[in-house]
Formats: C-alpha cells, structure tokens, sequence
C-alpha cells in the first residue's frame, strides 16, 4: 500500500512537469500540430474524480487546431455510486448519446470520443452502442476491468473507488470483466494511449490484446500508442496532445500506423525513442495462458 501511495505521488508530480512543459512549448506545439478541417465534432470525457476543467487544455488545444471539442457536460465523473456497471453505463449512455446525436446532425459526421482513464472506458461502451454516430475512439491510460487481474492497478485509488460506489473492482465488472473491443466489432477506430511510468492504471490492462491487432484490418484498426507520460499528465501532455491530434485527422479509410518522428528533426530521434518508448508489454489481458502466468 505504501508503494502504491508513493506511486500516486510521483504521478502526481509527473503531471505537474508536463503542465509545464506544455505550457512552455504551446506555441511550437500548435505550429507542428496537424490541422482539422473545422467540422471535426470532439467529445472528451474526463477520468475518474475528474471533471470537465481537468480536460480543458486538451478542448483548448483541439479547437485552436481546427476541431470543434467539447466536454462530456456531466459534472464529476464519479462512477458507478453502489448502482450496477450496466445501469450506470446506461445513464452515461442516455445523456451522452443525445449530445452526441445533436452533433452528428449539426456537422453531418460521426463524433470522435477522447476519453481519459475511466472516461475512455465510458468512451469504449458508448461506440458499441451508437457505431453509427461515432467516428473512433481514443483512450488514455484506460484500463480493462478483467476480474483475474484487477488487484495490479494502484491499490489506494482502488480503495478510494469501494469507499466511493460500495463496490470492488471485481464486483463491478462482473465474472465476464469490462474489456477491450473484438478486432472487427465495432467497426471503428480505436486507439490506446499507454503509458509504462503509469502510476495509477496498470500498463498491460491498458493495452489492446495483440491478437486483437494482429487480427483487426482497415475496417476496424486497433492501434496501441506507448508514450511516457504520468496517468494524470496525460491531458496536459505535449506529446499525447499532439498524438491524439494526428489520430483525429487520420483517413478512416485509409488507415496509416502512426510514427512520431513525423513530427521531429532527424537530430531529435533520441529523444523521439525516450518520448515514444518500444512497446514492450509483454501481458495479454486476454490471453488464458498469460492470465495463468501471471496469478
């Protein structure tokens, strides 16, 4: 627990540098940011405990580069609160599901989801229920719920989650777990932002499956995005902002993996492979053997 608790703190601290260092690097961040085309509809759904303020630097930087962001517009997302993960994902679903509808016919396309941590697994259940509607999801640091391996995210978040809805991890996702989409289904984009300094989600329960990658095609692209950030830093990042910025302008339909030194002057590569570290997450939340291995 006392681990767990200097893990926090170090991530809190993390978060606190990359405010910063956005702050410092703004202008040659929006310089080197790939532009929307002004009609590009951007929900954002804050993490858990957090509200629509801690995601306002993200819509910030989204609408000065040529998309239209917004927040979710439900206050503190508190979780479930004691109720069932189905009828609480049935209440986000009501609400946000109009305001994604009125932006779908306000712009006449489909909505992208940003999602931070819990927010981004909001985001994951949302899409599979109005596929129509929705364009891609983006998730950063959002971890699955297997009921094998709840017990490796930060125990004192954990312990601040039951004191809060009354209920384990566990007990909320059920015996069939809350996790990460099949290769095919939705057929929609979705891109996981992880991170291995992530001192409150797990890293491997933020990573999409491999074989799930391996599997999902140009309908339906999976893509699993390393990059080091702290879990609360990640909406202040300089480099997940311009990350998600260049996922939201990619074709659908013609779907391109992406690579960060894109974006940096051949004499930066070290710093590039520092920032965007190999992925090396070798625990496949999905996969039985690994889920036995890892007991």
């Amino acid at each position: 627990m006392l681990t767990d608790l200097f893990r926090l703190q170090l991530d809190m601290l993390g978060a606190r540098a990359e405010l910063a260092a956005g702050l410092l690097s703004k202008w040659l961040l929006d310089k080197n940011t790939p532009s929307g085309n002004g009609n590009q509809p951007v929900i954002t759904m804050p993490g858990f405990m957090a509200s629509d303020a801690t995601l306002s630097r993200l819509n910030s930087y989204l609408n000065r580069n040529g998309f239209e962001a917004h927040g979710w517009g439900l206050g503190r997302n508190l979780g479930p609160q004691g109720s069932s993960w189905s009828e609480h994902l049935d209440r986000i679903g009501r609400s946000l599901g109009d305001k994604v509808k009125e932006l779908n016919d306000a712009h006449g396309t489909a909505v992208a989801l940003v999602g931070h941590s819990l927010g981004g697994v909001y985001a994951r259940e949302l899409a599979v229920q109005m596929e129509q509607e929705i364009d891609r999801v983006l998730m950063l640091g959002s971890p699955t719920f297997h009921p094998y391996l709840t017990r490796h995210h930060n125990r004192v978040v954990s312990m601040f989650g039951y004191w809060l809805s009354r209920q384990s991890q566990a007990e909320l996702a059920g015996r069939g777990g809350i996790l990460h989409w099949g290769p095919e289904h939705p057929a929609m984009p979705c891109i996981a932002i992880h991170s291995p300094i992530d001192g409150v989600a797990d890293e491997a329960s933020c990573v999409i499956p491999q074989y799930i990658v391996n599997q999902s095609g140009m309908r339906a692209p999976r893509e699993n995005l390393r990059i080091l950030t702290s879990h609360l830093g990640m909406c202040v990042n300089p480099w997940v902002l311009l990350t998600i910025a260049d996922r939201l302008v990619e074709d659908r339909d013609n779907w391109g993996q992406f690579d960060p030194y894109d974006y940096f002057p051949e004499s930066l590569s070290w710093a590039v492979s520092a920032l965007f570290p190999r992925d090396d997450v070798s625990l496949d939340t999905s996969d039985p053997v690994a889920l036995a291995e890892a007991g």
